[in-house]
């Protein structure tokens, strides 16, 4: 009923007159309503004002969460890129190792059979069946493939005596390949199987498990027995007093000396033939 009411009512209004009693009609409803809507719409803005504050407010919290949540994934991404670099390098250094300290570009190999191991706890050494016939002279660095095993101490017309790095009198030039602190490796001659790291200042920063490696030095006039970079073993422990001003720094070598079946034997490329 009120659908077909309002079909005639919209019938008659739309074929009478602007002036037709209809429009009257409407005309005098419209200025009756007409404070009404004012006085509502009035009262109701604050309400409007109020919901879009508080939906906006929403909004924004909900895009903050969101911006911190990806803030923090950014943050986390540069913490790992971080890691991952630091390990790059830490791998990179591992590496110059590899094609360095294993194999290095100035000098050459002699591959060697070990005949007789260490003779005895008060002196580390062990004879190789190779001498001045493999052009094989003293001080030369003896390594394995994990890493440095000391030193050539006697040459002989066809074997060689090697001197550990875990002899009392052995003592190479060393640093720490994570923070750079040098000091000397040698044996502290009280029959322990670990080495110290001599020498390092207490305002130097070393950690336990950092690798400690052959410093290589240079100078015009002199250099190191070792090349550079040959892996020596892994800090095990470190401690520090008030009254000295040195760590006590053991290490742990990297390589097992009694199980010693074959080394390498490092000969310097640009030593003169023939000399000492």
């Amino acid at each position: 009923m009120l659908v077909l009411l309002s079909l005639i009512l919209l019938t008659i209004s739309f074929r009478e007159s602007s002036n037709g009693p209809l429009h009257r009609f409407q005309g005098y409803g419209s200025a009756v309503t007409k404070p009404f809507q004012v006085v509502a719409d009035r009262i109701a803005q604050p309400f409007q004002d109020a919901y879009g504050w508080f939906h906006d407010m929403r909004k924004a919290k909900d895009e903050n969460k969101k911006l911190s949540e990806e803030l923090e994934n950014l943050r986390q991404q540069r913490a790992r890129q971080k890691n991952a670099e630091v390990e790059a390098a830490h791998l990179e250094e591992l590496l110059n190792y590899e094609r360095v300290a294993r194999f290095p570009e100035d000098y050459s190999k002699v591959n060697v059979e070990v005949i007789t191991p260490a003779t005895g706890a008060f002196e580390q050494t062990v004879v190789i069946a190779a001498g001045q016939n493999r052009e094989i002279r003293v001080d030369d660095p003896v390594v394995v493939g994990d890493g440095l095993v000391g030193r050539i101490s006697q040459v002989g017309p066809t074997t060689s005596k090697v001197t550990l790095v875990s002899d009392p009198n052995f003592a190479a030039s060393a640093r720490d390949l994570n923070t750079g602190a040098e000091g000397i490796v040698r044996h502290p001659a009280t029959g322990s199987d670990v080495l110290i790291l001599d020498g390092v200042k207490k305002d130097k920063e070393v950690n336990k498990g950092d690798s400690i490696i052959t410093s290589g030095w240079v100078r015009p006039d002199l250099s190191s027995l070792y090349p550079q970079k040959i892996s020596i073993g892994r800090i095990t422990s470190f401690s520090r007093t008030d009254v000295n001003p040195i760590y006590q720094i053991q290490v742990e070598p990297s390589v097992d000396f009694t199980s010693l079946e074959a080394v390498i034997v490092l000969i310097s490329k640009n030593r003169q033939v023939g000399g000492p």
